[in-house]
């Protein structure tokens, strides 16, 4: 069965000295018109009460383009409206939020250093052609891809991202794909941080150390530097770099064992985690002040080292993409229940479950996770996946630990 689906394809940028200063020069055309645009629907408001949309501001936009202001006629109009869509995206999130009773945050003007991509809306089967992306106004740009792309046809959207020095380029195709073959086997997933994944089969995967002294080190170089030099500002872009090179390590690491999982597995059941609650300051407030205020700020940087949001949904497109199902469980008391006989146990702080009816004697985190696959089983409601027998009792013996989420 063919599944039709959107693939991203990220590819670096490679330009001529004179193609990355003319990137930039449109770029800070681009960033000035969404500065005026924004400044019309403010004035529109509060001297008409008019409320600007979309399609208003590309009428303007073509007014603009045709007096040859801003040199935004030299080049295509599809980046130009890109940004423009960008502005009435900032404006809807605003409303919504408004509408929810959160902070609001009113869309703000933007300096050219926070402007940092460009969106083209209108894309031809003529734009990515032999390795070159062609943008009528833009600077022919090579780029550099892993795997093949595929026909022009298929490309349904185009964006120029500056990362410090370079430039990367998202290409989203609409494809049709080959589901993979249909499977019956059934896998929980259980969350941790001594552990980043434990799957109920027993397989583990090592969790993300970050590379704190390269970081720290490049930290330290910036705070010894004057603010506004110079200088601050090249150790401040290479600190950018560090870190941009652990983040694309880690997510490459998260898509090698996402797409392992979905592959060898029909079922998919992870536990359904709040990260945003989970990782919360304990510092409290000034009536109630908070305990242990930087055991639980460390607690919380490991928590989110370890890109559980980020997994998860890599499972959920990956699972959507193959034709496999996924489920995300309630995961109250996953961790406590007995994955033998149901009983409720208090593991404490050891990493080995042992229960106290049945003698079961396991891995915390592999009992959890097959009390999380059997919560996705039910919800499933499909009694034809094959869970598998447990791993043997004494290879999952663990060692006491110290900190437990």
């Amino acid at each position: 069965m063919l599944v039709t689906a959107h693939m991203t394809i990220l590819a670096r940028c490679k330009l001529t000295p004179a193609g990355y200063r003319q990137l930039d020069q449109r770029l800070g055309a681009l960033n000035r018109l969404y500065n005026q645009a924004l400044e019309n629907r403010i004035k529109a408001w509060s001297e008409r009460r008019q409320a600007l949309s979309l399609y208003d501001q590309y009428r303007w936009l073509t007014h603009l383009r045709a007096q040859g202001r801003e040199g935004l006629g030299g080049f295509a109009l599809g980046p130009q409206r890109g940004m423009l869509k960008r502005l009435d995206e900032a404006f809807k999130g605003f409303f919504r939020r408004v509408k929810a009773g959160q902070n609001p945050g009113f869309p703000r003007f933007r300096p050219l250093s926070r402007c940092v991509t460009i969106d083209v809306t209108k894309v031809g089967k003529s734009m990515v052609k032999g390795g070159k992306i062609h943008v009528r106004g833009l600077p022919a740009i090579r780029i550099r891809h892993s795997q093949a792309l595929p026909p022009g046809e298929a490309l349904k959207a185009l964006r120029l991202t500056k990362r410090g020095r370079h430039w990367e380029a998202s290409l989203v195709y609409a494809v049709e794909r080959q589901a993979l073959p249909a499977t019956v086997r059934a896998v929980g997933i259980d969350m941790g941080v001594r552990k980043r994944m434990t799957l109920s089969d027993g397989t583990t995967y090592a969790p993300h150390k970050r590379a704190w002294k390269r970081i720290r080190k490049a930290q330290r170089a910036v705070s010894r530097c004057q603010k506004g030099s110079h200088r601050r500002r090249k150790r401040c872009a290479r600190l950018a770099r560090c870190r941009r090179r652990e983040f694309v390590r880690q997510r490459n690491a998260c898509h090698r064992a996402s797409t392992r999982i979905v592959r060898e597995h029909g079922l998919v059941a992870v536990e359904k985690l709040n990260v945003k609650n989970m990782t919360k300051s304990a510092k409290g407030t000034v009536e109630n002040p908070g305990a242990k205020v930087r055991q639980k700020a460390g607690l919380n940087r490991e928590v989110l080292s370890q890109n559980w949001s980020l997994l998860r949904s890599q499972l959920a497109v990956k699972a959507a993409w193959a034709g496999r199902e996924y489920v995300e469980v309630d995961p109250k008391h996953t961790s406590r229940d007995c994955s033998r006989c149901h009983a409720r146990n208090n593991p404490g702080w050891s990493e080995t479950y042992r229960c106290g009816a049945c003698g079961l004697k396991i891995d915390r985190d592999v009992n959890a996770a097959v009390n999380i696959l059997a919560a996705g089983v039910l919800a499933a409601g499909a009694s034809t996946w094959a869970i598998g027998p447990c791993v043997a009792p004494e290879s999952c013996m663990g060692v006491p630990r110290h900190s437990r989420i």
